[in-house]
């Protein structure tokens, strides 16, 4: 009796190891929190990892056939655990916090990411990763490749003679309108597109009042494609108080560009990079 006892409890002791070692081995079930983290998965060709996104998640196209958890910004952990995951990737402002504290309590693996200072953040954010998902040496690559496309288009941007003043807009609430200040993405990349960012003086988002634009006096007013046609176009951004006293208002410059290269910080960096250089600088002879 003693024996089968003894050989009923190292069976099931066992049979307990068996299973948390099946579960420490499967492949991750990933969801991530933020557009910019979804297309690093993709470019590191991790995809099959993945479980679920969030709204800001919109490239590559295929993303959008998974399952989705909400704006990052209202994160529901039920939401989140319905989808079993083993990792949660998510950027450091995800909200709210005790949803994500839910996540962690409930044993995911929450890796949290950072969106600053913009280009170290972003090799810093494929390497983490990298390593989370066992392709250290895809990640490497991964950024060796971003650095040369990034130094192809540094090329170009240096032999451009102007320098355009950009003023990013954006209405997330639609009944306010935001400009884009230092330590946001979006000012980065126009740094990087050779332009000036009119909105430097302010750090973050801040809210546009009226005697703003004249003063700011951009040649070029910058928004996203998800947010133009709700903004009235170049048409809406014309009547907004002081625009047409701007150059920008004058030569009806207003561009829009898509929100996953403006706002994001993923792969394709140097894409947007390019594509804010052929949209703030004139050519010669215009």
């Amino acid at each position: 009796m003693f024996f089968k006892k003894m050989t009923s409890e190292l069976l099931l002791t066992g049979l307990l190891a068996v299973s948390f070692s099946d579960a420490f081995a499967q492949a991750p079930r990933v969801i991530t929190i933020g557009g910019s983290l979804t297309e690093i998965v993709y470019a590191l060709g991790q995809q099959d990892h993945l479980v679920g996104v969030d709204l800001t998640s919109q490239w590559p196209p295929e993303v959008k056939d998974l399952p989705q958890v909400g704006f990052y910004k209202k994160i529901s952990a039920e939401g989140v655990l319905s989808l079993t995951p083993t990792h949660v990737f998510a950027y450091e402002d995800t909200e709210p916090a005790t949803a994500v504290q839910q996540l962690k309590d409930a044993g995911v693996f929450v890796t949290t990411f950072g969106r600053t200072p913009p280009q170290e953040a972003l090799f810093e954010n494929i390497a983490i990763i990298g390593d989370v998902l066992s392709a250290p040496e895809k990640a490497d690559e991964l950024a060796r490749q971003i650095k040369s496309d990034l130094g192809a288009v540094a090329q170009k941007v240096a032999a451009k003679t102007d320098k355009p003043r950009v003023l990013f807009l954006l209405n997330y609430d639609p009944s306010q309108m935001l400009v884009a200040g230092r330590g946001t993405v979006v000012h980065h990349l126009i740094t990087l597109a050779g332009g000036v960012n009119v909105g430097q003086e302010l750090k973050g988002y801040k809210p546009l009042n009226s005697e703003m634009v004249t003063s700011l006096a951009p040649d070029v007013v910058l928004s996203v494609d998800e947010r133009w046609e709700s903004m009235g176009g170049a048409e809406g951004m014309k009547k907004l108080p002081g625009m047409m006293d701007t150059p920008a208002g004058a030569h009806n410059r207003f561009v829009a560009l898509p929100g996953s290269l403006m706002l994001g910080l993923g792969p394709r960096i140097a894409e947007g990079v390019q594509l804010l250089v052929d949209a703030i600088h004139k050519e010669k002879g215009t």
